[in-house]
């Protein structure tokens, strides 16, 4: 037997050089509540997705191990009858849920009121960039208290500090992103951040990216949402399209706009507080500038026709208005890419797109400069 064991041994050895390296996900669950519950492993952003592994909580640790190919986004969360799921900031963790990259080697991952996952470069990176974050937000609560408190020169001063510092935080985000092409952390920033990144500078982002960064869920819709911003971006003609009024009779949008007049085209919603504080600059923009060349045209995402009335009625809206009421869906919203409002679209009297989103007295500067 002796003659063998050199043999079997080097068979044992070679076996274990062969052996991937994967990884190992050590845990730790601040509620005590949590003891005795599943945590699961879920790819992201995937609805309705079975879960890939599971770990049981005891003492406040779960521990996971397995073997990734390659780096992936997933998500540690409970069952939604454990933990209900709600909803955060971009950049930030649910309570007791992480989304971070899966790959070979240790991870550790903190299951709390804000969740962090760290020991691989890239979840370090993006640990490092979640508590810049966490640290320029920290005065938000009392600036956010601040713009309730009625006293006019105190909200001023708030909305200031609160658009500074969410400047910064676009600002931070955008730097990681531009840095980190290839990962895909870095996508799931620009998709979280979306509404906050510049449409210059996701065109941007996405022309550096690489693959893996574009195979993330939702970045295709993003390449998609930022093909359909081209055709009406500033420079291009309008695009035109069909909608009724609220008797029903259908217009083209094309009847008002490109006919010898400076016209805005206001997507807005009866149930929209922004689009209804903006109104009454459109209302006293409308009345000062009607005579002059200008006009407005309203398109509505409400779903409902009585509560748009009620809008158009309540807000003194004396402008042509249409709708599909079909709400998000709306034919028109869809082929100019709005993806929030008021959203809206300055056209010259040929037709061509000449601002957008102009709102106060950024609107009335660039209607007076067109006039002229």
């Amino acid at each position: 037997m002796k003659k063998y064991f050199p043999i079997a041994a080097s068979v044992l050895l070679l076996a274990a050089c062969s052996e991937k390296p994967g990884y190992e996900i050590t845990g730790t669950v601040s509620n005590n509540d949590l003891n005795g519950k599943y945590v699961y492993l879920y790819e992201y952003g995937v609805k309705d997705a079975a879960p890939l592994d599971s770990a049981l909580v005891q003492n406040g640790v779960f521990a996971l191990k397995g073997t990734q190919n390659a780096p992936a986004l997933r998500t540690l969360r409970f069952s939604e009858e454990v933990v209900e799921p709600v909803r955060v900031a971009p950049g930030e963790n649910a309570p007791f849920m992480a989304t971070f990259v899966l790959e070979n080697g240790k991870l550790a991952v903190v299951l709390d009121s804000t969740s962090t996952v760290s020991g691989t470069p890239e979840n370090d990176a993006q640990k490092e960039l979640q508590a810049k974050i966490k640290d320029l937000r920290s005065g938000i609560d009392k600036l956010v208290a601040d713009m309730k408190s009625g006293d006019e020169n105190l909200i001023k001063q708030a909305e200031a500090k609160y658009e500074e510092i969410d400047r910064k935080i676009t600002e931070a985000v955008v730097n990681y992103i531009l840095t980190h092409t290839d990962k895909q952390s870095a996508a799931k920033n620009l998709y979280d951040f979306r509404y906050n990144i510049s449409e210059e500078q996701q065109n941007e982002i996405i022309s550096k990216a690489d693959s893996s960064f574009k195979s993330v869920p939702g970045i295709s819709y993003m390449i998609d949402h930022l093909n359909v911003l081209k055709k009406v971006a500033v420079g291009q003609k309008f695009t035109d399209f069909e909608m009724p009024d609220a008797k029903g009779e259908m217009h083209k949008l094309s009847e008002y706009v490109g006919n010898g007049k400076v016209v805005l085209i206001d997507f807005w919603a009866s149930w929209c507080p922004p689009c209804r504080a903006e109104m009454p600059n459109l209302v006293k923009a409308y009345k000062d500038y009607k005579g002059k060349g200008f006009d407005i045209v309203g398109i509505s995402l409400d779903s409902k026709a009585d509560a748009w009335a009620k809008g158009v009625k309540d807000l003194n809206i004396t402008w042509t208005q249409l709708s599909d009421l079909k709400g998000w869906q709306n034919g028109g919203a869809a082929l100019y890419g709005v993806n929030s409002i008021p959203h809206t679209v300055l056209v010259d009297k040929d037709g061509t797109i000449i601002a957008k989103n102009l709102h106060g007295q950024e609107l009335e500067d660039k209607i007076k400069e067109v006039l002229k």
